[in-house]
């Protein structure tokens, strides 16, 4: 380990940069960002309500947008509120349209946690820190998503009239059908049983008695959102290992979740990390099954 450089973090304007370079080079290559294979829309991009935009991105697969504003230095009120602003009205441009607000800084200091906290879901913002990486004489610009506030809705109960099944899957949302039976015959060599759930829009994988596992379906069929409750104890650890192997994902600002943007042939790439968070998510229905004892907990399927 002893030929591991260590790194200092240089302010933006410490190096003679601006907003204006930053932005410029978030708009060239939007996946720097760690948000996905994002489309440049529009930058400065004037707001009804007075000031610009600083950058409008936007997912190809579903047409979401996302709302970007840059900020060097720490996170303040200022831009704060102007992050929220600009989404909003962005949202009314484009309302049929999913929106995220995005606040990219050097520094996400606790007011803006305690903003999102305020808020709750009704607006899904994310935080983003950028910093300036120097090691020896070369220095490399570095984003960390710090919080997103945006959460998939978890199990609920089928409409009446019948739950969904299998065949519903299939002809909706294939592709997320596809990775649901790649993850059960994953989490069924660790957990035996894995019971399945079927939804309007996802599949729900249940270990312990518990639902554990959710994978949605997209705009584009051959994909699926993964969401994995892997829980508060070790998720840092969890997170540190995904940045370190270079895995896309989104930490949920509960603290429990991971998520993944994927398709199958994705998973079978990643198949070595997917196993050991898959080892992670029930440890106590993990535990029972390696000492021989039967049995669920009694949990429910949330």
């Amino acid at each position: 380990m002893s030929d591991i450089d260590t790194a200092t973090v240089v302010s933006i304007r410490d190096c003679g940069l601006n907003e204006y370079w930053l932005q410029e080079r978030i708009f060239a290559d939007p996946s720097i960002l760690g948000l996905g294979d994002l489309q440049a829309v529009a930058r400065e991009r004037t707001q009804p309500q007075g000031g610009r935009l600083d950058i409008l991105l936007k997912n190809p697969e579903d047409d979401s947008m996302f709302e970007v504003e840059l900020q060097l230095g720490a996170t303040n009120e200022s831009h704060i509120i102007r992050t929220i602003e600009y989404w909003d009205a962005e949202k009314r441009r484009w309302p049929s349209r999913s929106h995220k607000a995005v606040l990219v800084a050097e520094e996400i200091t606790n007011r803006f946690f305690n903003v999102v906290h305020l808020l709750g879901m009704a607006v899904p913002i994310i935080g983003i820190q950028v910093n300036v990486v120097q090691i020896g004489e070369s220095r490399a610009l570095h984003f960390t998503k710090i919080v997103d506030s945006y959460e998939e809705p978890e199990d609920d109960d089928p409409p009446p009239g019948g739950a969904f099944d299998e065949a519903h899957a299939a002809d909706n949302y294939p592709g997320a059908l596809e990775c649901a039976r790649w993850y059960k015959t994953l989490l069924e060599k660790l957990y035996g049983e894995v019971q399945v759930k079927y939804f309007e829009s996802y599949v729900s994988l249940s270990v312990g008695g518990t639902a554990r596992v959710w994978i949605y379906g997209r705009k584009k069929k051959d994909r699926a959102y993964v969401q994995l409750r892997h829980g508060e104890d070790g998720f840092q650890e969890a997170v540190d290992r995904l940045n370190a192997e270079g895995v896309s994902f989104t930490a949920r600002s509960n603290g429990k979740d991971l998520a993944f943007s994927v398709n199958v042939q994705q998973l079978q790439e990643w198949v070595a990390i997917h196993e050991w968070l898959a080892s992670r998510l029930s440890p106590d229905a993990l535990l029972r099954r390696q000492c021989g004892v039967g049995g669920e907990d009694g949990g429910r399927d949330e």
